[in-house]
């Protein structure tokens, strides 16, 4: 028998072996065979499956991190021009039947949103509807500083090339300061490979993920994000596929629509007044400003119609009519007497 041959029954031994040792494993430990393991996952339906094929043939909304330089101008040529975020646009559009406060937004694979609990908060508390200006800035203001954080991270790792300069006296000591913190808590988690230490450019790698993805953020205010309906819509002569927000928000109806808005459709936008007022009158939702609605409770009886305050005009005039003549009748007496004598 050759080495080769042994070679191969020794490996017929021990797959038998291990075979039956795991047959044994199964059947006493776990019941095997009643027990037939874990389940098998279900095959998508057609639903899951569509979804699945449309989400796959969505585009990527593409960005670069960090922002090319792009100086406009002489002392941007110098000094650097300001990072710009690369957001997706809303585009408001006004419709007869779909109202005055709908937007698309181009649709992505990397699109994301805030979660629902999150953006009705935010709506409520803060009073944040149509204007998301607030909220951009604060994304703005993060963006920016994640970007000089990682400019930061960047200068600490190629500070330590140059072995005539030593990081801990100052000036440097005051930029290595900055990073510490967020070195000291990767040191132990980060792998080192052939000697280098591989923190800050995982580091680099997580700031720049985190940054970028403020890109793919948008602001579905006044609706929710779930109340967006996949679409697709004409834009610069191409069919896009577009997230449409339309309609009443479910905002609107669930809590009162800010006093601000229903002042400015008060007093500058009546269109936009008359209209919710003729589509969702049904839905029970105060349209009018808090001053409207708080003079009209103090003065109900001007707005009761006028046929109810002239229903009670007849019996008014004959009570008055017949306390007129009750009381004139000594009157006359008297005066009839007066006469006749």
């Amino acid at each position: 028998m050759t080495l080769a041959n042994k070679i191969l029954d020794f490996k017929v031994v021990f797959v038998s072996g291990l075979e039956s040792l795991t047959e044994q494993i199964a059947t006493k430990i776990f019941h095997y065979p009643q027990n037939l393991g874990m389940p098998i996952t279900p095959e998508y339906d057609a639903k899951q499956r569509s979804m699945i094929d449309y989400l796959s043939q969505l585009p990527v909304h593409q960005t670069n991190f960090p922002p090319p330089a792009a100086p406009a101008t002489l002392s941007q040529v110098f000094f650097g021009n300001f990072p710009d975020m690369s957001r997706i646009d809303r585009t408001f559009y006004e419709h007869k039947s779909d109202g005055f406060y709908n937007f698309y937004v181009p649709n992505y694979k990397n699109i994301f949103f805030l979660p629902d609990w999150l953006s009705q908060w935010l709506q409520i508390n803060f009073n944040i509807s149509i204007d998301t200006t607030p909220l951009e800035i604060i994304q703005q203001s993060v963006f920016l500083g994640l970007i000089g954080f990682f400019f930061l991270v960047e200068f600490r790792m190629k500070l330590y090339w140059f072995l005539t300069i030593n990081p801990y006296t100052r000036p440097w000591i005051y930029l290595i300061s900055l990073t510490d913190w967020i070195q000291d808590f990767m040191t132990g988690l980060s792998p080192v490979m052939l000697g280098v230490d591989l923190t800050a450019p995982i580091i680099l790698g997580l700031t720049g993920k985190l940054a970028d993805s403020l890109n793919h953020l948008v602001f579905t205010m006044p609706f929710l994000p779930s109340e967006g309906q996949p679409g697709k819509m004409m834009i610069d002569n191409e069919v896009q596929d577009v997230l449409l927000f339309r309609y009443l928000p479910s905002l609107w109806y669930t809590h009162p629509i800010p006093n601000s808005l229903r002042e400015f459709w008060y007093t500058e936008r009546i269109d936009i007044l008359n209209f919710m007022k003729k589509n969702y009158a049904h839905l029970d939702i105060e349209f009018l400003p808090d001053q409207i609605l708080k003079d009209l409770s103090q003065h109900s009886h001007l707005t009761k119609p006028l046929a109810d305050n002239l229903s009670h005009l007849p019996n008014s005039s004959s009570n008055l009519l017949s306390n007129v003549f009750s009381n004139s009748d000594p009157m006359f007496s008297l005066f009839m007497d007066k006469f006749i004598t």
